[in-house]
């Protein structure tokens, strides 16, 4: 089993989902009565540094903290390594330039279970970073051949403003989860035949149920694809 590097801690809420996920998948896929866990190795940064520098528009420092949190992961022995977020993919390129190890992106997997369900039109929700810009969209259409909506106007607000707010603090309250079903509504209403839970938090506060298309968590499909890798049914 090869050793799942993971730079978490961007928010913390969800870097305890992907431990939970990909444990829970390992031992499920390796049996023993449930005894196996992962081989993994957790760097933490600090979010209110990287989300500062978001604000700021300094997409370079953000890489420069996330590649340091990388190459931590490479010391300590990770064979490849994931960023537990979606916004901070903003600097995905040069992250992965910046660390020495195969990088998983958080993209691909949840691309890659769109097309194999033959899903054309996709609607993405994620901080405003992620909805308008090039990260996650792009690699949708050019990647993919995806055709892409978002969620816009007060929607795009509710949804941006919750996450900075309210989820990356764990506070996961019932009228936020209304303003996040009125905003999948609109999107399914636009033609969306699946939407994609762009933020590693949104699968925290709202499931299936509260949809009339299909959800996609790029949180659980990331973390499925980190235990894979792992155990090697997955290229990069």
């Amino acid at each position: 089993m090869k050793t799942i590097g993971i730079v978490g801690g961007v928010a913390w809420p969800s870097s305890i989902v992907y431990y939970r996920v990909i444990n829970e998948l390992v031992a499920k896929r390796l049996g023993g009565e449930g005894r196996h866990c992962a081989k993994l190795v957790l760097a933490q940064t600090d979010f209110e540094e990287v989300e500062r520098r978001q604000r700021e528009g300094r997409w370079d420092l953000v890489g420069e903290l996330l590649a340091a949190e990388g190459k931590k992961l490479k010391a300590a022995g990770a064979d490849f390594f994931l960023l537990a977020c979606n916004t901070v993919h903003t600097a995905d390129e040069q992250v992965e330039a910046s660390v020495d190890l195969p990088f998983l992106h958080i993209v691909d997997p949840a691309a890659e279970y769109v097309t194999s369900h033959g899903f054309k039109k996709i609607g993405l929700l994620g901080s405003k970073y992620t909805m308008t810009g090039t990260y996650f969209v792009d690699r949708l259409k050019k990647r993919y051949g995806l055709d892409v909506l978002i969620a816009e106007g007060t929607h795009q607000d509710n949804v941006h403003n919750a996450l900075y707010e309210e989820l990356v603090k764990g506070i996961f309250l019932p009228a936020t989860r209304e303003k996040f079903k009125e905003a999948i509504a609109d999107l399914a209403a636009r033609g969306a035949e699946a939407i994609i839970l762009g933020c590693t938090e949104f699968g925290m506060l709202v499931d299936q149920g509260d949809s009339s298309v299909p959800l996609i968590d790029t949180t659980v499909m990331h973390a499925q694809a980190a235990v894979e890798l792992a155990l090697g049914n997955r290229q990069l």
